[in-house]
C-alpha cells in the first residue's frame, strides 16, 4: 500500500513541475531543488514520527511521492535542453545510465545498511537525509541554468 501511495502521488505532480518550469523559463534546476525541500522534511518527519502513527508515515510518503518525481523527469529535461541537438540522444543515454547506476548502489547501499547495522532503519533515514541535503547543494548549482537559445 505505501509503494502505491508514493507512485499515485508522482502522478500530476510531474506535469504540474513540468508546467511550472516553463513558466518560468526552463529553470528547471530550481523548480527541482524547491522540490527536495518537502522531501527533506517528509524523510525527518518519518525519522521522528513515533510508532503507532502509520497515519502520518503514510501521509510523508504521499508528501516525498508528490516531490521526488519532478526533479527525477526534470533533470532529464535539463539535461537535453542544454546539450546541441546532434548530442540530444547521447546525453540522455547518459542520465539514464548514471540514473540506473544509482538506483542500484541506493538500493543495495540502504538495503545492506539496514541489515547490517545494530541501528537498522534510522541510520537509513540518515543516511537519505544526508542525500537529500547534498542534492539540494548540487541542485543549487544549477539555479540560473536555463535553456540554450
Amino acid at each position: 500500500f505505501s509503494v502505491l501511495i508514493i507512485e499515485f502521488g508522482g502522478i500530476g505532480s510531474t506535469i504540474l513541475m513540468g508546467w511550472l518550469s516553463d513558466k518560468l523559463g526552463g529553470r528547471r534546476g530550481m523548480v527541482s531543488l524547491l522540490c527536495m525541500i518537502p522531501i527533506f522534511f517528509a524523510f525527518l518527519m518519518i525519522l521522528l514520527n513515533p510508532p503507532g502513527r502509520l497515519w502520518l508515515d503514510m501521509t510523508m510518503l504521499a508528501v516525498i511521492g508528490f516531490f521526488v518525481y519532478p526533479p527525477v523527469m526534470l533533470l532529464g529535461v535539463a539535461s537535453l535542453d542544454v546539450t546541441s541537438k546532434k548530442a540530444v540522444g547521447t546525453a540522455a543515454g547518459f542520465v539514464g545510465l548514471f540514473g540506473y547506476i544509482g538506483r542500484t548502489v541506493q538500493a543495495k547501499g540502504l538495503g545492506w545498511l539496514a541489515s547490517h547495522s545494530e541501528y537498522g532503519w534510522p541510520y537509513v533515514l540518515y543516511s537519505i537525509l544526508f542525500a537529500t541535503i547534498l542534492g539540494i547543494i548540487l541542485l543549487g548549482l544549477t539555479w540560473n541554468i536555463k535553456p540554450r537559445e
